[in-house]
């Protein structure tokens, strides 16, 4: 499964004891409740984030109202990276959908530890590495996908982790997370009306089974045969 090494979600510190202490000695414990805005679109971008618990949506403003969805950040990951070093406006926003807790650093204190760790840097580097892939895979997928097809590999997607820590891949799997069918369309980039009929014909061909805002895939290893993954 090395193809999808951008798809992990493993602890932004693993491995790295001494630069998580000296990161939260500096950091700030910051509460959110659910619906809260980490930073918004267009702020200057002085803080970098590691979530502790909870769920953070990061997402930009388009046109006629709509927030495409640019990724999902759970417990362990560290978000803001793009533009702390150099102060540049966010290009996106961040809201926890889930009541959350965050560790906030300003660019200074990112900055000194970056110069003292190394492995710090290079971890750096390689999440955003990481990121950097999966939004090129957003855009192949919006040009070569249909919206089915779109919509499958994103559950899929957001199942990896469980099938990766040890999930029998011929069992069925539910994707941890309850999002609303505008939350799909705008991490696709379709609209509601169309994810909900995809949503209806993927049941009909019993690849995912609904139960409210429950999905479960039905059969992940055929998923992954039926997308070439």
């Amino acid at each position: 499964m090395d193809q999808h090494w951008h798809l992990s979600e493993s602890d932004f510190f693993e491995g790295l004891e001494q630069e998580r202490q000296d990161f939260l000695g500096l950091a700030r414990a910051r509460q959110l409740k659910r619906g809260e805005f980490v930073f918004h679109e267009s702020q200057p971008g002085g803080q970098v984030y590691y979530l502790e618990k909870g769920v953070v949506l990061i997402f930009r403003s388009a046109p006629e109202g709509k927030e495409p969805i640019m990724s999902i950040r759970h417990p362990g990951e560290m978000f803001g990276l793009a533009e702390v070093l150099g102060r540049r406006q966010r290009q996106c926003s961040a809201k926890a959908i889930q009541d959350s807790r965050v560790h906030q650093l300003g660019a200074g204190g990112l900055e000194t530890l970056l110069a003292r760790h190394y492995p710090l840097a290079r971890r750096v580097i390689e999440v955003l590495g990481g990121r950097l892939r999966c939004l090129s895979e957003q855009m192949e997928n919006l040009m070569v996908l249909d919206v089915p097809s779109r919509l499958l590999k994103t559950l899929f997607y957001l199942c990896y982790p469980q099938l990766v820590a040890g999930h029998d891949w011929s069992s069925p799997v539910t994707v941890p997370l309850r999002l609303t069918q505008e939350q799909i369309a705008a991490f696709t980039g379709s609209c509601q009306q169309t994810i909900s009929e995809s949503l209806k014909q993927l049941q009909q061909d019993d690849w995912i089974s609904l139960d409210g805002r429950r999905i479960t895939i039905t059969r992940p290893l055929e998923v992954m045969k039926r997308l070439a993954l």
